[in-house]
């Protein structure tokens, strides 16, 4: 029974060791950093063990989540982000809190933002959540990264997205029209939250997909599931292993992936034949033809080769497509709909320079749509308020020096984007008030210092989809304008919430 012993000393040392191990990880990891953090001047919430401040975060939103505000309230952070402001409160601009185990530095300041997405880059990576297979231009780093980026880039400059305008424009004329009959028959209230997205899917499955349309509405529709199920797993704290546990969320995420996954495929497939057949060489002029196009070039005339993306990277692609072309936009349109509502006056200049530059009926083109100098103020002046993404997340694998700060490796860092844009000491006393004004000079004088606005990021890893969000935005909100004169319902709540983007909790009546 000798070897009966030694088995049970094995698993008791394998034991004592994995205990040892958790112990370190889940609580004198954790002490040793607050100690180093504190050593700086830096506090910050207690840890709690294993889940951090997770738990308070969830817990103070759901309660402002039943709060909201007044019509005139454009001072959100409280409402979206109560922890994260009520920690600023109490221990100053720079603290550090627990996402589970990991520290996360709340960096409010454009220069340090700067040192993270600019001056520094390449030493600060995205935080990734253990996606499993190819991921889209979002979740690489390094010359990956790099490699993707070269293939990405053709599609979204500006002069080839300006040839998507007829796209964009036909998806809102179909819209509008229904909206005119709504509109005749009565109706004279409805959620634009809702239009909007519906017109923003019918966009991005024209643009990306072209003439697989109608495979396009069917895989962002799907998409749209996805985005509501990655949402509620960056809530939860990352448990290792736990995506491959056959949970009824994990389930449903399985499916909708790999339905995704077949459609796409279905789609990049029936391209490859079709250039097969024709022998043209040329994959179309929509996103996935461009992508096609570019990827096939970088590859020295070859498809698939080390230099280029193989299927499962193009599918990945085509979910940021997704986040790129519809959530974002929706986002933006909806809040800018809302402050003009809001602000008749603003509403009637907008108006009145469209018409100006576009004409009563002739649809925005690619000749006059840079004419809308107004238009992206406004714009702006609604992505400062209501920037989309409320925060940009990163990490550092090495220990790292962030201004005065020593940073020890694994730290996560937060750039607060929506505290930032509505800091009075960057903007001024009216930092909470709609005033498109603010940017008639540019971007970069708007501000007491130029990094104050980044809704898209910045530096390298500026959102690729940048230029094809506003340049939709200022097509459909031109149509808008053209067509309608609106007003906020009598019925609309006033509650922003943040939901992966900042949308508006009961809709846009």
């Amino acid at each position: 029974m000798e070897w009966l012993f030694w088995v049970a000393t094995a698993v008791s040392a394998g034991l004592g060791m994995f205990l040892l191990q958790l112990a370190i990880d889940i609580w004198w990891k954790p002490l040793r950093i607050k100690k180093h953090f504190e050593a700086q001047g830096i506090h910050g919430p207690p840890y709690k063990l294993v889940y951090g401040n997770a738990p308070d975060i969830v817990r103070m939103a759901n309660e402002e989540s039943s709060k909201p505000l007044p019509l005139s309230g454009h001072n959100i952070a409280p409402r979206v982000l109560p922890a994260y402001h009520q920690w600023e409160k109490k221990y100053g601009h720079d603290y550090v809190y627990w996402f589970g185990t990991k520290p996360r530095l709340y960096v409010p300041h454009p220069e340090l933002a700067k040192e993270i997405l600019s001056s520094k880059f390449g030493h600060f990576e995205k935080i990734h959540h253990n996606q499993a297979g190819p991921q889209g231009i979002g979740g690489l780093e390094g010359e990956k990264w790099s490699q993707r980026r070269r293939i990405l880039n053709p599609a979204f400059h500006m002069e080839v997205l300006k040839g998507m305008i007829p796209s964009i424009a036909e998806s809102g004329t179909n819209m509008f029209r229904e909206w005119s009959k709504l509109i005749s028959s009565g109706a004279n209230e409805f959620d634009v939250f809702k239009e909007l997205s519906i017109l923003t899917s019918d966009i991005i499955s024209r643009t990306a997909f072209g003439s697989s349309y109608a495979e396009g509405n069917y895989i962002f529709d799907l998409q749209a599931q996805q985005i509501l199920l990655m949402f509620e797993r960056f809530r939860s704290v990352y448990i290792p292993g736990s995506r491959f546990i056959p949970t009824k969320k994990n389930r449903q995420r399985w499916w909708v992936d790999g339905e995704i996954r077949r459609c796409v495929r279905q789609v990049i497939e029936g391209r490859e034949r079709t250039v097969g057949i024709e022998k043209s060489g040329d994959y179309g002029t929509d996103l996935l033809g461009l992508m096609m196009n570019s990827n096939k070039k970088q590859g020295g005339g070859k498809l698939h080769n080390n230099m280029t993306m193989n299927i499962e990277e193009i599918i990945a692609e085509c979910q940021t497509f997704y986040i790129a072309g519809q959530e974002t936009t929706t986002i933006l349109l909806t809040w800018t709909i809302i402050l003009l509502g809001m602000h008749q006056d603003w509403q009637g200049r907008a108006r009145a320079e469209v018409l100006e530059v576009c004409g009563n009926n002739d649809l925005p083109n690619a000749d006059n749509v840079n004419g809308l100098k107004m238009m992206g103020m406004i714009l702006n002046e609604s992505l400062r308020l209501y920037p989309p993404a409320v925060a940009i997340n990163r990490q550092t694998y090495k220990p790292m020096k962030l201004g005065r700060l020593s940073i020890p490796a694994g730290t996560q860092l937060q750039i607060p984007i929506l505290a930032m844009h509505h800091d009075p000491s960057l903007w001024g006393s009216d930092v909470n008030e709609f005033n498109p004004e603010r940017f008639s000079q540019g971007i970069s004088k708007a501000a007491k210092h130029p990094m104050a606005f980044i809704p898209f990021a910045s530096g390298p890893r500026i959102c690729i989809g940048q230029n094809f969000a506003l340049l939709e935005a200022k097509v459909i909100l031109a149509m808008i304008l053209q067509r309608f004169s609106f007003e906020i319902s009598p019925h609309y709540i006033h509650a922003p919430v943040h939901s992966l983007t900042l949308k508006p909790q009961h809709g846009a009546q």
